[in-house]
């Protein structure tokens, strides 16, 4: 059974921006924000970093809205940037 708990995330903006660099450079081609925030959730409970966390296993969907607003935000940046073609539901990187 899934926990549909919302989960919190108490990383800076400058440390989850961290976060989506390390994850943009281990992708080949491209990605989706799912699997993004599931790699982010990760690093956050494995650092301590959520509110209403814990040990179990999440999915990404139920990372805050903030939190989801705050990587998107990132993510608008390096595609203006010219490092990531968003599509309909990935992001693929630039040649």
């Amino acid at each position: 059974m899934t926990n549909r708990t919302t989960i919190s995330i108490n990383y800076s903006n400058e440390r989850l921006r961290i976060l989506v660099e390390e994850y943009i450079t281990q992708q080949r081609k491209e990605f989706t924000f799912k699997g993004l925030c599931s790699y982010i959730l990760y690093w956050a409970m494995e650092d301590g970093k959520t509110v209403n966390g814990g040990n179990v296993i999440y999915d990404s969907y139920q990372m805050s809205s903030v939190d989801c607003d705050r990587v998107c935000s990132i993510l608008k940046s390096i595609v203006k940037d010219g490092r990531l073609v968003k599509s309909t539901d990935h992001y693929h990187l630039a040649n």
